[in-house]
């Protein structure tokens, strides 16, 4: 009969004791299911001595799967599909029982009912104990070992309930940890869900929701950009109070995120599963090289679809979906949000998570506020919503008075006449004015001794003289062929006349030539006529009586080369009748066109009221005379249409007749309202520039 040594049994339990300890403090370190599993796994087999084990764990479907295993190559399950068909029920049935079980070699387990419900398939023995996690089974802890003795195996089964209640331990607190991570996470999202969504403005929604991201998604920076028109805008950064417009790095974004709304996907970089277009591509290496991210990611902002309801009164709810769903068409998104990193490059640990959920949220309050500040008139009712000392009882009777006021000056821009005279810049101008051209190249040799700024002059008076070289060389040449030709005419017909000895083929051939001399000098003769009347054409006249109102005209022209065609002075006859040529905006023209043809109609002219530069202080009359049909680019002006308008002279002091003398003119277009009167250039604005755009 064998004895027991009592010390070595002692030494024994103090090695266990050691053991669970060690467990036990590496249950309370902060370490992945898998380590810690890994850890216990290693030391239950060095303390038991045994073969092989697995730790199981049931996943959130119910299904078990192995956390880890150890020594499974000496178990022989490995050797055949039968052996861990048979082990896979065996562990079923193992997680069903609610203590730990002693499974001898090729021993079978019943049922309640007697059956066989598993098997071990092993030459082994199986010792399990299940894994409770408060109150309900988590897991398994399997071990195999060499059969022996009865009293040691049922103390491997005391020891691996120990070892099961440390592991259980562990799943408790990590269950704990998990839950508070997951509270303080709702909590944290509860907080930006509210911060976000308290503004309607949508500058102030994304600078809290650049911040707000930034804490939730865990990322070094949060753009956030807001649509604004047709462009998408940069509207906050988180971290930064303003916004510099002109920096590079603003316009790379800016660009970035336009081709990335365009192609309407999210942009998450690095992506080697993605082939990114060239366009963006080009657009992400630039900002790339800007900013210095090393992971970025690019979510498109959506406007929100609305989500179909069941409505009471059993409706259903898939013809309330297809009534209530909106255009099948891609929306134009309303903003992007850009989350980068300057140190990770992989989206791993929930990051991609955490920015779709902000996504989410983002969209909803960018999307409400864009639609609360495109409502109607929304400044003036914010005005008036913020305004709260208007409505209080001391000063509504103030507030009602200001309403009513304000409303009886519409009534009275809507209700009220008033000419509506439409104003154009233009000049005065006597109607019988010429300009002097110069009909031939050449230069201006001589003046008249009196000729200058305000000379009257005579139709047919002479008043300059010109000088051309040319002319005078064609004119030499041409007496000098002319009296050449002559003297040989002369030498040929005495030769006939007085030659006794000439034979007659020699007379007939004098004679001929003779009379190519008398052709030639009648061409001759005729070229020096033409000559000679182009030569008047030196002598610069005056077209009309008149007076000079060139300015500077000695100083301009004289000893000055001038060519055909180009004005040399002007003429005009301040004694005859004078006119206002007024250049009337082209946009304007439309009002004076349908005033001319009403006065035309009613068999009246349509009338002007003027006042010169030189007499701001007097309004004087003239009625239109002539529209034209054509518009002309006038410097400043832009394009403007001429109008011609006859006045009276007699009306003027002789000293405000001044040809170009600046005028303001307003043609009298009818009756219209008071309101139209003086906002019809607003109006005009709004039609072309607002409605026009939006139609």
């Amino acid at each position: 009969m064998s004895t027991v040594d009592p010390q070595s049994v002692e030494e024994a339990r103090q090695q266990i004791r050691a053991l669970v300890g060690e467990i036990e403090a590496l249950s309370r370190a902060d370490m992945a299911e898998a380590d810690f599993f890994r850890g216990l796994l290693d030391r239950v087999l060095e303390a038991m001595g045994a073969v092989a084990g697995l730790v199981w764990l049931a996943g959130d479907q119910g299904r078990v799967e192995p956390v880890c295993h150890a020594g499974m190559q000496g178990t022989g399950l490995t050797d055949a599909p039968e052996s861990q068909q048979a082990h896979g029920q065996l562990v079923q049935s193992l997680m069903g029982s609610p203590n730990g079980l002693l499974v001898p070699p090729r021993a079978s387990l019943e049922g309640p009912d007697g059956k066989v419900i598993a098997s071990n398939p092993t030459n082994l023995l199986v010792v399990a104990t299940p894994i409770i996690r408060s109150g309900s089974r988590a897991g398994l802890l399997e071990v195999f070992h060499h059969p022996n003795e009865v009293a040691v195996q049922q103390g491997y089964l005391k020891f691996l309930d120990q070892v099961s209640a440390v592991a259980g331990g562990y799943l408790e607190r990590r269950q704990l940890r998990t839950l508070d991570a997951q509270q303080s996470t709702l909590a944290q999202v509860d907080r930006f869900s509210r911060a976000v969504h308290e503004t309607l403005d949508p500058i102030a929604t994304a600078f809290v929701l650049a911040n707000e991201a930034r804490r939730i998604i865990g990322c070094d920076r949060v753009s956030v950009l807001v649509k604004r028109r047709r462009t998408l805008r940069l509207e906050a950064v988180s971290g930064q109070e303003s916004i510099e417009r002109r920096a590079t790095a603003v316009q790379a974004i800016e660009a970035l995120v336009q081709v990335v709304a365009k192609a309407g996907d999210p942009l998450w970089h690095p992506d080697a599963s993605r082939e990114l277009p060239p366009q963006i591509e080009e657009e992400l290496e630039n900002y790339i090289d800007e900013s210095h991210a090393t992971a970025l990611a690019i979510i498109p902002l959506e406007k929100p679809r609305l989500t179909p309801v069941v409505k009471p009164g059993g409706v259903d709810a898939v013809a309330v979906a297809k009534a209530e769903a909106v255009s099948k068409e891609a929306p134009e998104p309303i903003g992007a949000i850009v989350a980068e990193w300057f140190a990770a490059s992989s989206f791993d640990g929930g990051k991609r998570a955490r920015v779709e959920l902000v996504a989410e949220h983002g969209k909803v309050a960018i999307s409400n506020a864009i639609d609360h500040t495109s409502l109607p008139f929304y400044s003036v009712l914010n005005l008036l919503g913020k305004s709260r000392a208007l409505t209080t009882a001391r000063n509504l009777p103030r507030t009602v008075l200001a309403g009513l006021s304000a409303l009886a000056a519409i009534a009275a821009l809507v209700l009220i006449p008033a000419d509506l005279r439409l104003e154009g810049k233009g000049t005065l101008e006597p109607v019988h004015r010429r300009d002097v051209f110069a009909e031939i190249d050449g230069v201006v040799e001589r003046l008249e001794t009196s000729l200058d700024h305000g000379m009257g002059v005579d139709e047919g008076q002479l008043l300059a003289v010109l000088r051309n070289t040319d002319l005078e060389v064609a004119i030499t040449d041409v007496l000098g062929r002319k009296a050449s030709s002559e003297e040989q005419l002369v030498a040929t017909r005495r030769a006939i006349l007085e030659d006794t000895k000439i034979t007659a083929d020699e007379r007939a051939r004098m004679a001929g030539r003779a009379a190519q001399l008398e052709r030639e000098i009648e061409s001759l003769a005729t070229q020096l006529t033409l000559y000679e009347t182009k030569k008047k054409d030196l002598e610069v006249r005056s077209p009309i009586d008149g007076v000079i109102v060139t300015w500077q005209v000695r100083d301009r022209l004289l000893l000055r080369p001038v060519e055909k065609g180009q004005v040399l002075m002007r003429v005009a006859d301040k004694t005859g009748p004078w006119e206002l040529e007024v250049h009337m905006p082209d946009d304007r023209l439309g009002y004076v066109n349908r005033a001319m043809v009403e006065a035309t109609q009613a068999g009246h002219e349509l009338e002007v009221d003027y006042i010169l530069a030189t007499d701001p202080g007097t309004r004087h009359y003239g009625t239109v005379k002539e529209i034209h049909e054509q518009a002309e680019v006038r410097g400043e002006q832009g394009n403007t249409v001429l109008v011609r308008i006859t006045i009276d002279p007699t009306r003027h002091e002789k000293e405000e007749l001044g040809a170009g003398a600046s005028v303001t003119a307003r043609i009298n277009c009818g009756k219209r309202s008071l309101g139209f009167v003086w906002f019809h250039d607003v109006l005009a604005f709004i039609q072309s520039q607002v409605f026009f755009r939006l139609w």
